[in-house]
């Protein structure tokens, strides 16, 4: 077969003629002519020449692999990046080291301190008012892979939560691609675990805990580790402004800070074309850090060691009524209906110093008139 010949935007190979552009953009963006996109194209239609083959795109061979002691059984596959040089032009540059990047080693701790105006989902058996028994989810891989909780809140009935509960999320992440890479098999029956990679996003929910019933989910909210909303400074500057994705809210990286606190909306849709409501607040407090200084500063799950959290100064109406019934009975009295009982206590010492007045008249009067 005679070489190719080339013209502006046209190369004719054999008796086969391509066409393609006549220009590309040089490395400053200008167009410059060229004659590679006419070549391209005749690599792409290979197969049509005599004796020619269908080549595969950017010059990747992968080649089946056979072992003498087992003939025909195919013993895997080999993949290669093939490219040839004329051997009248000088020697290539000295081979470049492809290994893919190895991911390095953070460890990121959430600390869930409070909850404000969570939403009021359920009523109290003993005064008929809303409240709800509030914990708080977070997770970075997966629900189903590293989902951490706090204790239940229990008879919040004003949307307030008090937990200080530490989460612990070690994760591999590749800085250049801004990826986490975790490794989990596909299914309970596959022998390899198979690679993935995903966003470095923390989701953490609110729920409200039912004991004889699925727990309901109240709000949720999703920070992006390289892009998130500053936390508010106090929970009335945490609105659902901070959710705004127009450029006007200012973004913070974690893996620049490496630690901040403050308050994030939760937010909940009742229906998929439903917009999404305001249905709770949190202040947390993140804190990124590499491996091997997570190693050196160790700090325990929940409120445990080592950099133990203390345990919320919770108010009396968290309680368990089953578990703790003279608890119960004395907040019903002495919080609930303490303005009924002085109320009562009242009328009750105005009625006795009244019939008493009544009682005694009798006696008085009849003295007076016999002159006693």
């Amino acid at each position: 077969m005679n070489e190719p010949e080339y013209s502006p935007g046209v190369v004719k190979v054999g008796h086969k003629i391509y066409t393609g552009k006549k220009q590309i953009p040089d490395d400053d963006g200008r167009l410059m002519n060229s004659y590679e996109p006419v070549a391209l194209e005749a690599l792409k239609h290979w197969e049509d020449m005599p004796r020619g083959c269908k080549l595969v795109p950017e010059h990747v061979e992968t080649r089946s692999l056979f072992n003498p002691s087992v003939p025909g059984i195919e013993q895997g596959k080999l993949e290669m990046w093939v490219e040839m040089f004329p051997m009248d032009l000088p020697r290539p540059l000295a081979p470049v080291s492809i290994t893919p990047r190895k991911p390095l080693k953070y460890e990121l701790r959430v600390i869930i301190w409070n909850t404000e105006d969570v939403v009021l989902e359920d009523r109290s058996a003993l005064t008929g008012e809303a409240m709800s028994d509030i914990y708080v989810k977070g997770w970075v891989i997966g629900a189903q892979d590293d989902k951490q909780e706090t204790d239940v809140h229990y008879s919040s009935m004003t949307g307030e939560g008090y937990f200080n509960w530490r989460f612990v999320f070690p994760f591999e992440y590749l800085n250049l691609e801004e990826k986490i890479v975790y490794s989990k098999k596909e299914s309970e029956y596959a022998l390899d675990q198979t690679e993935y990679k995903l966003p470095p996003r923390l989701t953490l929910q609110v729920w409200d805990a039912d004991a004889f019933s699925a727990n309901d989910i109240l709000g949720t909210i999703v920070l992006d580790l390289n892009r998130f909303p500053r936390g508010a400074k106090d929970s009335k500057k945490c609105t659902m402004k901070m959710l705004k994705r127009d450029g006007s809210v200012p973004m913070v990286s974690l893996f620049k800070l490496k630690k901040t606190r403050g308050w994030w909306p939760f937010t909940r849709k009742r229906d998929f074309d439903d917009e999404p409501k305001l249905t709770g607040k949190v202040e947390a407090e993140l804190t990124l850090l590499p491996g091997e200084e997570a190693d050196k500063n160790p700090a325990g799950l929940a409120r445990k060691e080592p950099d133990p959290l203390d345990k919320p100064n919770r108010p009396n109406a968290s309680f368990i009524f089953i578990m703790g019934p003279l608890k119960a009975l004395r907040f019903l009295i002495c919080i609930r209906l303490k303005h009924i009982c002085l109320k009562l206590l009242v009328i009750t010492l105005l009625l006795a110093l009244v019939g008493l007045f009544i009682y005694s008249m009798p006696g008085y009067t009849v003295k007076k008139i016999m002159g006693a």
